[in-house]
């Protein structure tokens, strides 16, 4: 009698250990990440680097309980992700400029800087031309921060008056402004593919544009080293400088071309349908039976 009471204890404790092996299994699994369950020797988990690589299981479950830190070795190749330092940003591009010397001002507009606006290509290209025969960006040579842009645009209308604070903010760097609409053969040339753009030439060169990872200012600092005059210096009605900060209205004549031809394409395309051929044919068909009724009612 009393061996059989054991043999019905041990089928009880059987089914109760298969039924909670899972429970048991993820218990024993998450004690084991926080080093406070033993193994069947005595001894906690190694720590990391104490074991080789053929002791990786490399299962969703090590996976995602983040065992594999403590069964792996820091330089193997499957984990390697999750001990990997955050990538280093690269050095930025230093670019060395000559500046206007503020001292000697003799006239007004080098007193009150303001955006330079050129009105022909001629006067574009005097803005970007060189000084001296730097060839080299680390040489000394004339830095112009040039803005591309458009009047009708209303993303170029929100920064607009960022812009015309930026001449009093780097009184000594020329900082200018072209027209994208006016002149777009230097859209092609400068490699303007959206609007607004923000780029430093070097030389006459396009060097460096800006892509938004940081404000502007910190942008013209880390490529030209041109420290910032105090924001708080500067007088906030000159905002409102000669970029506008509101978005223009003009008709764009180009714009009515380009529906008409879509227009008179889609006619077209419709017109070869079989939907327009029945249509046509109702209309037809209505018509003939309306002038037959109105004859016989003349009859």
């Amino acid at each position: 009698m009393h061996a059989n009471t054991k043999l019905i204890t041990l089928v009880v404790l059987g089914i109760c250990a298969a039924t909670a092996h899972g429970d048991i299994t993820g218990m024993l699994a998450a004690l084991q990440y926080f080093d406070l369950y033993l193994s069947m020797n005595g001894t906690t988990t190694p720590a990391t680097g104490s074991l080789s690589r053929g002791q990786c299981d490399y299962s969703f479950q090590s996976y995602a309980l983040m065992r594999d830190r403590h069964t792996c070795v820091p330089d193997d190749e499957h984990i390697a992700h999750l001990s990997e330092a955050p990538q280093q940003r690269r050095p930025p591009i230093l670019l060395k400029c000559l500046q206007r010397d503020l001292s000697q001002a003799g006239n007004d507009s080098d007193v009150h800087p303001s955006v330079l606006i050129p009105k022909t290509a001629k006067e574009i290209l005097t803005l970007l031309k060189p000084i001296g025969n730097a060839t080299k960006r680390h040489e000394a040579g004339s830095c112009v921060v040039m803005y591309f842009c458009t009047p009708f645009s209303l993303s170029c209308a929100r920064v607009a008056k960022l812009v015309n604070l930026l001449p009093h903010m780097f009184p000594t760097l020329p900082i200018g402004y072209i027209d994208a609409s006016q002149f777009t053969r230097f859209n092609a040339e400068f490699g303007i593919i959206s609007l607004p753009t923000l780029m430093i030439f070097h030389q006459g060169r396009p060097l460096i544009k800006y892509d938004g990872d940081d404000n502007v200012v910190t942008f013209i600092t880390r490529h030209t080293n041109i420290r910032p005059i105090d924001f708080h210096l500067i007088q906030p009605n000159f905002a409102n400088g000669p970029v506008p900060t509101e978005p223009g209205h003009k008709t764009d004549l180009y714009l009515f071309l380009s529906w008409g031809f879509i227009i008179v394409c889609l006619g077209n395309y419709v017109r070869r349908t079989l939907f327009w051929k029945q249509l046509v044919e109702m209309v037809q068909r209505n018509w003939r039976e309306s002038e037959e009724t109105q004859m016989e009612m003349i009859d």
